[in-house]
């Protein structure tokens, strides 16, 4: 937190002096303005440190803080202007802008972002970093972990086993707290140019950091391990766009390329439970992290207006290109397994190209009717090389025993449309639309889909103080020769080796679909101080070709709003909002506990799984003056209830070892309440009080019982170690007293 604010206090400093010269030496008639707002704050807490969702996205500190600051120089007789912009200084999630420039000439712009990410704050590991993404363990720990594990036995439990006490007690021992969050930074410079009033240029050079640690799931094949994952990473991005505008049209050539640079290429962790590598079991694991890469792309864009029939024409195209080289890994890191064939390529050589063009048309060939059109085609084409991998070790124990060959992914999408408006009397619009999309896909079980979307809507506006409108659509996707196995075929040259995926299987993205979609808005005023506006809407989809996969999906939304002014200085709210989202599945367990019968060929070992996810927030407030002139108050209250449910039956009598069970509820309550009262003490200070609670609760089986040991909690985890990474609720009360100065 220091090393921070001191990053920072020089960052100031420079920009002070940078100021101070332009000042200096621009004329003196300028007129100076500005608002600073600092305070004290402090923070009663119950588990609101321990728990990474009170400042997950947000750095609250106690202390003195800075919550604005703004300065502001114009010279009117040169227009010229300069603006200094602070947000939250000296905390984690600070902005910081800078502007200046004269109007209608020139601009320049200077930005400063920093926006944490907090994952958990009760993550603990028994690994050491010896290097950038290496994580190793002492050899006699590995020893240890290994006796435990294979020889010892619990001498309260029969049989031979783990010795649990002993494990548990072991990585309590070794596990030591670890930060699992990050933190972006980023810079941005920019300049705008007009040296003339038809031609406009504008330049953009930003760079993103993003450094800390998130948790990472291994694996050695039934024996996960969890560790902290490094982020070191740095994107550079730079934009520039020129533009020529006449009386009727509009030319603009523009340029967009980035850069991703990753400094950790490769994770390594140790295996808890073996030193020496054997075939089989090895004493580590190694994974490729993301890959560097950068793209280009080149856009040009052209608009033509007043066209006959009243019309206006829109063309763009865009080409891009995007490289990466990686280099790749080898196999495995497990010395001791034999015959590890040798890498096709040394490197990825990954290249995508992109080209869109797209093209829109409106029209008013009458007074009151509006025509609209237009195209779109997008292709990614994937000229990254396809290798034949001659086989491939399965999570650094064995061979795979089969030939694998990678599949550059690639498509076409095309979209057209046409969409009429019509104003058949003064306070009714009718509109009516036609869509279609259509999918050539490269290496995906459909090499071909289209959807037809239908839809209409009603507009009522009889005066300002109603609006009501009512729309439908319907839409329509067909997949074209949909198989199952096309892309196994592809990626096994060899023949797929027992991995045979249902044929009756279809991928939701792919998918034939029927999608029904209804939405309904109405606002109205019946008072010259009261506003009330209502909205519903319902998507209905139906998969009506899948028998396995994602079988009926639905979702609904309804909200209120009501704004309601007893005095001309007061207004009261209050708003309500409901989401409820269903999906249905159908899968089948693949391998039978007999082994004799194929799964492929037993209905009766299907699963159906109905999910069911829930949410409701209420909000309400009062804003306005208690006292005319002095005494400002802004109070508010919001609370938001989800859970979520899956609901899984097995509707014949499988022969597998378990039957389906449904899945334990989840639930996520957020309150959150703000009364601030803000005091004019002159006419160019304020003084300002502000509380705030904060209250989350959750229940999520995935994370509650998490702890870097679990053997007792599920005995299959005895021989697996986590980082204990989980997301308690917290309360939390913030109090803070500032005053604002205005100058």
């Amino acid at each position: 937190m220091v090393t921070m604010r001191v990053r920072w206090v020089r960052g100031a400093l420079a920009a002070q002096l940078g100021l101070g010269l332009f000042v200096a030496t621009a004329p003196a008639q300028a007129t100076a303005s500005g608002q600073i707002e600092f305070g004290v704050r402090t923070l009663w807490d119950k588990w609101a440190r321990a728990s990474s969702k009170f400042s997950e996205y947000e750095d609250i500190p106690r202390g003195l803080f800075i919550s604005q600051a703004t300065a502001r120089w114009d010279w009117g007789a040169t227009g010229s202007y300069v603006t200094l912009r602070a947000q939250d200084a000296l905390e984690g999630d600070q902005q910081v802008r800078l502007r200046g420039g004269r109007y209608g000439r020139w601009e320049f712009g200077l930005e400063f972002d920093r926006v944490p990410h907090a994952f958990s704050n009760t993550g603990r590991s028994i690994y050491t970093q010896t290097a950038p993404g290496i994580f190793r363990l002492p050899d006699d720990v590995q020893a240890r972990f290994r006796v435990i594990s294979t020889t010892d036995t619990d001498p309260t439990t029969p049989g031979v086993q783990p010795n649990l006490a002993q494990l548990q007690a072991l990585v309590d021992g070794l596990a030591r707290p670890v930060p699992l969050s990050l933190r972006r930074q980023r810079g941005a410079a920019t300049l705008r140019y007009n040296p003339t009033p038809r031609w406009d240029l504008r330049l953009r050079y930003s760079e993103e950091n993003q450094r800390g640690t998130r948790p990472f799931g291994a694996t050695f094949s039934f024996s996960p391990t969890e560790q902290p994952e490094p982020i070191d990473y740095r994107t550079r991005q730079l934009q520039a766009n020129l533009q020529w505008s006449e009386k009727n049209w509009t030319v603009q050539l523009g340029y967009a390329g980035s850069g991703f640079h990753n400094r950790i290429s490769a994770l390594v962790w140790d295996n808890p439970f073996r030193e020496t590598d054997v075939a089989g079991n090895p004493a580590a694991g190694r994974t490729d992290m993301y890959p560097s890469s950068r793209t280009h792309q080149g856009t040009l864009t052209a608009a033509v207006g007043r066209l006959p029939l009243r019309s206006r024409v829109t063309i763009t195209a865009a080409y891009g290109v995007m490289l990466q080289d990686d280099s790749l890994l080898p196999f495995t890191i497990n010395t001791a397994i034999a015959n590890v064939p040798v890498l096709p390529a040394a490197t990825a050589s990954g290249e995508l190209r992109t080209l869109l063009l797209s093209s829109t048309a409106t029209s008013r060939p009458v007074r009151n009717l509006t025509l609209g059109f237009r195209y779109r085609t997008y292709q990614r084409d994937n000229r990254t090389p396809s290798l034949v991998f001659s086989d491939y070790v399965r999570t650094d124990q064995v061979l795979g025993g089969a030939a694998r060959r990678n599949l550059p992914v690639g498509y076409t999408r095309q979209n057209a449309g046409l969409e009429a408006t019509w104003r058949v009397l003064e306070p009714v619009s009718l509109r009516a639309g036609y869509d279609w999309e259509g999918w050539d896909r490269e290496h995906r079980e459909t090499p071909s889909g289209s959807e037809r979307t239908l839809g209409g809507a009603v507009d009522v506006t009889p005066g300002y103080r109603l609006f009501v409108r009512a729309s439908f659509r319907h839409s329509n996707r067909t997949a074209h020769d949909y198989s199952a196995h096309r892309v196994a075929d592809e990626k096994f040259p060899n023949g797929e080796p027992g991995l045979a995926e249902l044929d009756a299987l279809r991928k939701f993205d792919e998918a034939s679909r029927e999608r029904n979609r209804a939405e309904l808005i109405a606002r109205v005023s019946p008072l010259d101080n009261l506003d009330l506006s209502a909205n519903y809407s319902l998507t209905d989809d139906v998969y009506n070709e899948s028998a396995y996969g994602m079988l009926k999906s639905r979702g609904a939304g309804s909200a209120l709003e009501v704004t309601y002014s007893p005095t001309p200085r007061v207004t009261l709210f209050a708003e309500y909002a409901h989401e409820l989202n269903t999906i249905s599945m159908r899968s089948r367990q693949r391998t039978p506990a007999s082994g004799t019968t194929p799964a492929n060929d037993k209905p009766d070992n299907d699963w159906v799984s109905d999910v069911r996810d829930r949410n409701n927030t209420y909000a309400v407030g009062l804003s306005g003056e208690l006292v005319p002139a002095r005494l400002r108050a802004d109070l508010s209250y919001s609370a938001s209830d989800g859970n979520g449910l899956t609901r899984t039956r097995t509707p014949g009598t499988p022969d597998i070892v378990t039957t389906a069970e449904d899945y334990p509820q989840t639930t996520s309550n957020i309150r959150t309440a703000r009364a601030t009262f803000t005091y004019t003490l002159a006419r160019q200070v304020d003084l300002r009080f502000e509380w705030r609670y904060y209250r989350y609760d959750e229940v999520d089986y995935a994370l509650d019982p998490m702890a870097p040991f679990m053997g007792f909690y599920d005995g299959s985890s005895a021989a697996t170690v986590w980082l204990g990474a989980t997301r308690p609720g917290h309360r939390a009360h913030v109090a803070t007293l500032s005053m604002a100065y205005r100058l």
